[in-house]
């Protein structure tokens, strides 16, 4: 860690003094990250979200849970929960419905519909996005839209030229206010219908961070954008304080830097750097001393300032780790997390970590489901409420469950056979009989069953004809079994004994069948003497 020291210093000397310093060790920044995520799983709602103060849930919940598979956590109740529970979200802005599309999409969901909407909400000529649909381009609105749809890759965004036109236009130049290259919420206020440029607008880190990092991964479809990305960084990096962290306020008086800014930036850099910039691959010492701020501003319960939002981008900006996180109970908290909550690191027990619902109604409280099912492979299971007045009803409110599923209105149990693989989102309500109601949310992720591979072994079990054979299934996914011993006998059972009556040669067929689909192996079987039977498996192609 950095240790503070009064120093008079100007804003040109920040770079060299920073190189002195000594970054966090491996240690202290693995200690952070288990910390961090540690306090996220400690404040998880039980309906799946992270909440700030102000109330907002999707922009916390997106970015805790890119937190979480940056730390290689993509699996187990904190992390299903809240990809469920962000399914199902409704992101009325801009803002959040971006971060909803870039998590949803990195997470392996399908976000077609939500793909539909953001591009209905782009402004018409400019091909821009401002805070709600149809208003004119704002940062970071239209930044994060444009990296949600660049990330899925989706062939319905055929104008990125011209968004990333729209912010490279908006780049402040040397005319501006303020004499930097940065980006302000708003840019230089032009319209095409008028003359003249509203100047006063100053670079923002946090729209310049955006901005960044959108034509970073832009980049890769245009290097074209690589002298703006330049230019952005050699004004953001101005805004880097003597205890390395960012602000843009630059009163005499403000020497330190800002957590939040501090994060964007550092995820800034680090995406110029992944994209080749050379001003970002230059300023390792810069970022080092971000990142070491960053750890020394870690509150002693593990949070930025008590906030998902913040914590959950400090964590971002961290490295990632070295080398897989240890799970060995699979429940999406590492083992290392596990110790810091004080839970038993071979039991899946991170649910256990959420108090209460989160988005139960007064007196009532119900369970979220989240379960992996095997298609063509019956499941059940009941959702079993807490509090209220006996009985209950049960319905779904939105999205659907696997076809072959049904929940029961009247005991909540969910069953079923599934008979098509895929993610199922969905919201159920539960109502007491005076009214009382909760609305919780479930996912269930339906593998797919890959077509059986039929396989078997064989070994006699008597010396002397007539002599019998113990047929042993090895076959993979098979549901049904079909034998064929070459003698004119069948069987339907797994693994059965046979009983040949006469010496000779037969060939043997097993087909293994399953709902996806069967494949068929044979082996001959030869009895060569009389007394003494001898078995010879031979592998038919």
């Amino acid at each position: 860690m950095k240790v503070a020291r009064n120093i008079l210093i100007t804003i040109t000397l920040c770079a060299a003094l920073y190189a002195e310093a000594t970054a966090a060790t491996q240690q202290q920044i693995d200690t952070a990250r288990a910390n961090g995520l540690a306090w996220l799983i400690r404040n998880q709602n039980g309906d799946g979200s992270w909440q700030m103060t102000s109330g907002l849930k999707v922009q916390p919940t997106a970015a805790v849970l890119e937190a979480l598979m940056k730390a290689g956590i993509k699996q187990g109740y904190p992390y299903s929960s809240g990809i469920a529970w962000l399914g199902n979200a409704d992101s009325p802005s801009v803002d959040s419905l971006a971060r909803q599309i870039g998590v949803l999409s990195r997470s392996g969901q399908n976000v077609d519909t939500l793909v539909k909407r953001l591009n209905a909400m782009v402004h018409g000529y400019s091909k821009s996005w401002g805070a709600y649909s149809g208003y004119y381009g704002s940062f970071p609105d239209t930044s994060l839209a444009l990296d949600a749809l660049l990330t899925t890759n989706t062939p319905l965004i055929t104008y990125a030229a011209t968004t990333a036109s729209f912010i490279t236009g908006k780049q402040l130049s040397v005319s501006s206010a303020d004499n930097s290259y940065g980006w302000s919420y708003m840019g230089e206020l032009t319209r095409p219908t008028e003359t003249t440029t509203v100047s006063a607008a100053k670079s923002r880190v946090i729209p310049t961070s955006h901005n960044l990092v959108v034509l970073s991964h832009y980049k890769r479809k245009s290097s074209t954008v690589d002298t703006n990305i330049t230019r952005g960084l050699t004004w953001l990096l101005r805004q880097q304080k003597a205890d390395g962290g960012f602000t843009d306020d630059i009163a005499a008086s403000v020497v330190n830097g800002n957590i939040y800014e501090t994060a964007l930036a550092t995820l800034a850099l680090t995406e110029a750097a992944a994209s080749g910039n050379s001003t970002a691959t230059g300023a390792t010492a810069a970022l080092a001393n971000a990142q070491d701020f960053l750890i020394n501003k870690q509150q002693a319960d593990g949070s930025w300032g008590g906030d998902p939002l913040q914590t959950a981008l400090a964590l971002q900006a961290l490295p990632a780790p070295s080398a897989t996180l240890s799970d060995m109970d699979r429940d999406g908290a590492p083992d290392v997390v596990e110790a810091i909550l004080g839970t038993n690191p071979l039991v899946a027990d991170t649910r256990q970590s959420v108090e209460g619902n989160g988005e139960g109604g007064i007196g009532i409280t119900a369970p979220a489901l989240v379960a992996t099912v095997l298609q063509h492979h019956s499941f059940s299971e009941t959702l079993t409420p807490k509090g209220g007045t006996a009985p209950y009803t049960w319905s779904i409110l939105s999205g659907s469950l696997p076809d072959g599923f049904t929940l029961s209105a009247t005991s909540g149990t969910v069953s079923g056979t599934p008979l098509i693989a895929g993610i199922f989102n969905f919201i159920y309500q539960v109502t007491d009989t005076v009214g009382i109601n909760t609305a919780t949310v479930g996912k269930i992720e339906v593998e797919p069953l890959y077509p059986a591979v039929a396989a078997f072994a064989a070994v006699p079990t008597t010396v002397a004809g007539p002599f019998a054979v113990k047929f042993t299934d090895q076959s993979q996914r098979a549901m049904t079994w079909q034998w064929d011993f070459g003698d004119g006998t069948t069987s339907t059972e797994q693994s059965p004994t046979h009983t040949y009556q006469a010496r000779g040669t037969y060939t043997v067929a097993l087909t293994a069948i399953n709902p996806s689909g069967s494949s068929t192996v044979s082996k001959r079987v030869v009895d060569f003497i009389d007394l003494t039977p001898i078995i010879m498996m031979i592998l038919e192609d």
